[in-house]
């Protein structure tokens, strides 16, 4: 009768371990993602961002986000620091819709378990917040959060931040 009790225990336990990773999938699956007013995302991303995990966010750290003209390319940089070098990166961008933005960095080292270079979704999830998810993860996970610097008047047209002209 105890080894039975016991059995019972390790089942019902591992069957609440299931129901809680499920749950939490489905919630993660579950997250909408933002979509701007007026469906604009690339303006909407021009601007200074920073990491969530940044222990001063928006400090020397933050990186730029710009576009092409034609905004087939985006590049993200990190202007030079008197303790960096910086450094930018440019995305080819291959889709883009309201609430996602698809994009293979130019010379990318990391590869797929397939051996393919990596390629990311830039996913807004707030209007002052992304993450990123590459194409190869599973649908709920994502990177750290990302915010917007000087969020109070970044959403403003016209906010004096430039677009990248390459």
């Amino acid at each position: 009768m105890r080894k039975l009790l016991i059995a019972l225990q390790v089942i019902g336990s591992l069957a609440a371990g299931l129901v809680l990773v499920a749950a939490g999938a489905m919630w993660s699956l579950s997250r909408k993602e933002y979509v701007y007013p007026d469906r604009d995302l690339p303006s909407h991303l021009i601007g200074r961002w920073d990491w969530t995990t940044s222990t001063h966010p928006c400090d020397d750290g933050a990186h730029v986000i710009a576009f092409s003209e034609d905004r087939k390319t985006m590049t993200i940089s990190k202007p030079a620091t008197k303790t960096d070098t910086g450094w930018s990166a440019t995305y080819d961008i291959l889709s883009l819709s309201p609430s996602r933005l698809r994009g293979a960095i130019r010379g990318e080292k990391r590869l797929t378990d397939a051996g393919i270079p990596v390629v990311w979704d830039l996913v807004p999830v707030g209007p002052n917040e992304y993450h990123w998810q590459r194409t190869d993860w599973q649908a709920w996970a994502y990177t750290a959060g990302i915010i917007r610097c000087g969020a109070s008047d970044a959403l403003a047209p016209g906010h004096g931040l430039t677009r990248n002209s390459s």
